[in-house]
C-alpha cells in the first residue's frame, strides 16, 4: 500500500526552505570562507628632490684650486650628509662649496688642507644646516628650502639662505637650476660703511644628457653679491661626468672655469685676472646612500 506524502506543516516550511538552502550552498562550496582581500602595497612617490624616509645620503668632495698661479692652494675635502625625515622633507649637515652655493667651482670647504700659505684661513672655517620640502614630483620636480650657515667662522661671518631646487626631465635631457639667496646676518660692515659679510645671489643653471649609467652636463649661470650687482657679477662655464656605480652609489668629476665674464675688468699684467678661463677649478665627488 503506497504510503501517503509527507505534508510539512505550514509552521515549519520557512525553515525547510532555509535548510534545502544550506544545503546547496554546501553542496557547491559557497559557504567557504571568502579571502580577505589584501591592500596593495602603496606606490612609492614618483621622483622628487629629496630623500625618501629614513634614508641617509653621505656625499664627500675634494674640492681643487687649479688657477692660475695657484694651484692647490687651497685644496679641501668637504662632506655633506643628508637624512629623510619625511617623504618630502630632507634635512642636511654641509660644508661643501657645491651644497653651499649650488656651483662647483671654489674650493675651501669644510676641511681646508693647504695651510695658511695656501689659502686656507683655518683647517675648519665653515657649516650649514640646511631643510628642503618637496612641492612638485615627477618630469618636473621642484624643492624649497634654506637654513643657517657659518660661511666664516674666523670672521664671525654667519648667513641665512633661502632658495629653490629645480629640475625637468624630457627623455634622456634634464634641465636643472638651483637658485638662491644668502643673506648677512652678522658683520655686515665694518662701522665704516665698507661691506664685510655680503648679501649674494647664485643662480647655477645646468643641462645634463643621460647615457646611463654615465650623465654628463654643462653649466653655467650667474653669482655676486648684491651690493653693487652690475659690478660685481660672475659668469662661470663648466663641465660635469656622474658615474653611477649602483642605484645607491655615484661618482663625479667637474672641470668648471669659475668667472669666464664678470663685470671687472682684468688689471693689468702683472696682477692676476679677475675674469677669464685662467679661473679655475676642479672637483671630485663620490655619494652613496644608505
Amino acid at each position: 500500500m503506497q504510503r501517503p506524502p509527507r505534508l510539512v506543516s505550514p509552521s515549519l516550511r520557512p525553515w525547510s526552505a532555509l535548510a534545502a538552502g544550506l544545503a546547496c550552498a554546501v553542496g557547491t562550496g559557497l559557504t567557504a570562507p571568502a579571502a580577505i582581500a589584501e591592500s596593495p602595497p602603496d606606490k612609492p612617490p614618483p621622483p622628487g628632490l629629496t630623500l625618501g624616509q629614513g634614508k641617509l645620503n653621505v656625499a664627500v668632495n675634494l674640492e681643487l684650486e687649479l688657477s692660475q698661479d695657484r694651484v692647490g692652494k687651497p685644496f679641501s675635502i668637504s662632506p655633506d650628509v643628508s637624512y629623510g625625515v619625511t617623504p618630502d622633507l630632507t634635512v642636511a649637515l654641509v660644508h661643501s662649496r657645491f651644497a653651499t652655493t649650488g656651483f662647483r667651482a671654489a674650493a675651501g670647504g669644510g676641511l681646508c688642507l693647504a695651510g695658511d700659505d695656501g689659502g686656507c684661513v683655518a683647517v675648519y672655517n665653515n657649516v650649514g644646516l640646511e631643510g628642503w620640502y618637496s612641492v612638485a614630483r615627477g618630469p618636473t620636480s621642484v624643492a624649497v628650502g634654506g637654513g643657517v650657515h657659518a660661511l666664516n667662522l674666523d670672521a664671525g661671518f654667519y648667513n641665512l639662505k633661502l632658495g629653490a631646487r629645480l629640475r625637468h626631465v624630457a627623455g634622456k635631457l634634464g634641465f636643472h637650476a638651483l637658485p638662491s639667496v644668502i643673506v648677512a646676518v652678522t658683520e655686515r660692515d665694518d662701522g665704516a660703511g665698507n661691506r664685510l659679510n655680503k648679501d649674494t645671489l647664485w643662480v647655477p643653471v645646468q643641462v645634463t644628457y643621460n647615457l646611463a649609467p654615465l650623465t654628463v652636463g654643462l653649466g653655467t649661470g650667474v653669482k655676486g653679491a648684491l651690493s653693487g650687482f652690475g659690478d660685481a657679477y660672475q659668469i662661470p662655464l663648466g663641465f660635469m661626468a656622474l658615474y653611477a656605480v649602483d642605484k645607491a652609489t655615484t661618482v663625479g668629476a667637474s672641470w668648471v672655469f669659475g668667472q669666464v665674464i664678470s663685470g671687472a675688468t682684468n688689471p693689468p699684467d702683472p696682477s692676476p685676472p679677475v675674469e677669464g678661463f685662467a679661473l679655475r677649478g676642479v672637483q671630485l665627488w663620490g655619494s652613496r646612500t644608505f
